[in-house]
């Protein structure tokens, strides 16, 4: 319960700071997203079925300010989470070179996916803007991986079986 509550309060408040903090570090238009990123490196660590939870509650809080569609944010970010989740099972988690080019990867391909399904909705959007903000994204990935895998490494963030 207490692992439930404290992603959640954790999320909200990475919500928060996206929508308050980052348009003020931005470069050119393009600043990143601190929830995003979260949500990709515990998909990383903890794999694809508790990333996804996450992911999906992420979405939904994503979309609350995306007025173009509710749903996309939720959906893309449980494919995106999914995918992150079979990385994760397959790569070394200690080393922060695979899930940094991991995050950046699916971050792009999330912004791709989101850029298609409004494009499919008559929505256009700048493709560019993609790409500069998964870049973004990386370099602050750079230093929010190592915390996240500690993170998750807390006694009260890892399952324990009882028998």
């Amino acid at each position: 319960m207490k692992k439930i509550l404290v992603l959640t309060l954790l999320s909200i408040v990475l919500f928060i700071l996206d929508n308050v903090l980052m348009p003020f570090f931005a470069i050119r238009t393009f600043y990143p997203s601190l929830l995003s990123i979260f949500i990709i490196c515990y998909s990383i660590v903890n794999g694809k079925w508790e990333g996804l939870w996450l992911g999906v509650f992420a979405g939904i809080l994503q979309d609350v300010y995306f007025s173009q569609g509710f749903g996309i944010n939720s959906f893309t970010n449980m494919i995106v989470c999914i995918m992150a989740g079979v990385v994760g099972n397959s790569i070394i988690k200690e080393k922060r070179l695979i899930p940094v080019i991991s995050c950046f990867l699916l971050i792009l391909f999330k912004g791709i996916l989101v850029w298609s399904i409004l494009y499919l909705g008559g929505v256009y959007v700048n493709m560019i803007n993609v790409f500069f903000s998964a870049f973004y994204d990386m370099i602050l990935c750079i230093f929010m991986y190592k915390p996240v895998y500690n993170f998750c490494r807390k006694d009260y963030m890892q399952v324990k079986w009882k028998f």
